[in-house]
């Protein structure tokens, strides 16, 4: 059973040796690595070239920067295994990584998606401690009210064909708008082992200043996720959440400043309270409706 890695990388090549090693320190060994670069600052080139002589190691460029998510379709799109699991840029397996993912999917042959624990390790990836928050979910607990999953995420890629796949636009938050599409054509398992490691990097996607970008592509992932799931027999949220959601996101930008979508806000004097009215740029405006068809 071919087992394909995807990493999408952008900026991060100093990290891909160490990332590569711990794929060709796999005791599973039928296996494909697929790197894409984003069109990075400093082109991973020299950096890769003497780890393609591995005829399992493949490497593709964008001419142009993409986006997390274009950039790991791309590797899905040119990706051969049965398996697929993502592995961030700066990130790395352990050694048995493969083998055991690659046994709990025989198991479970209806999953669609099975993730394991991981060790969440400092900027030289010293492991630190397991990582508290990643768990399998509770009976009668749904993924789209709490996202429970996280690294080592893999999926099969007979179900992954099942969904619209990674989805171009997503900038952050790339893995939670998979996980729910996922969850939408077959059954979630965890494995309660730490297979992956997650490395503390002040330019993650997803860490530091990053974090708010990444919630606020969480909460789109969600009313898109509730959108196709209307009429569907899979368990869904109800619209007052979904209106709920979509609140709190219009608030957050309203609170976090966007240069890209040039928001001024103006607040008017009504009786004793005050009504923030809002003007946004037409951009912002067609932005708005492709998300939440207003």
């Amino acid at each position: 059973m071919l087992f394909s890695i995807i990493v999408a990388n952008y900026n991060n090549e100093f990290y891909l040796p160490e990332l590569i090693k711990s794929i060709q320190d796999q005791t599973y060994s039928n296996w494909e690595l697929i790197i894409v670069d984003d069109n990075s600052r400093n082109s991973p080139d020299n950096i890769l070239k003497p780890f393609l002589e591995d005829f399992r190691i493949k490497y593709f460029k964008h001419n142009e920067n993409l986006g997390v998510a274009a950039t790991f379709k791309t590797a899905t799109d040119n990706s051969k295994g049965e398996i697929i699991g993502m592995l961030g840029a700066d990130d790395a397996l352990t050694p048995t990584a493969l083998q055991i993912m690659v046994d709990a999917h025989i198991k479970y042959p209806s999953a669609s998606l099975i993730n394991s624990d991981c060790f969440w390790c400092d900027d030289k990836l010293k492991i630190i401690e397991k990582y508290k928050y990643y768990r399998a979910l509770k009976p009668n607990e749904q993924l789209i009210r709490n996202l429970t999953i996280g690294s080592f995420a893999t999926f099969k890629k007979i179900a992954y064909d099942k969904t619209d796949g990674f989805e171009p636009f997503f900038k952050k938050a790339v893995d939670h708008d998979i996980y729910l599409k996922l969850d939408e054509v077959g059954d979630l398992q965890y494995v309660n082992e730490p297979l992956y490691l997650y490395r503390s990097n002040p330019i993650g996607i997803s860490q530091n200043q990053n974090g708010v970008n990444a919630a606020q592509f969480s909460l789109i992932a969600v009313g898109n996720a509730y959108k196709r799931r209307l009429g569907s027999p899979k368990y869904n949220i109800e619209k007052r959440e979904y209106l709920q959601l979509r609140k709190k996101w219009y608030l957050r930008e309203l609170f976090f400043e966007r240069e890209d979508k040039k928001m001024s806000i103006c607040l008017v004097k009504n009786a004793s309270t005050e009504i923030p009215l809002i003007w946004f740029n037409m951009t912002f405006i067609k932005f708005v409706m492709k998300i939440f068809f207003i």
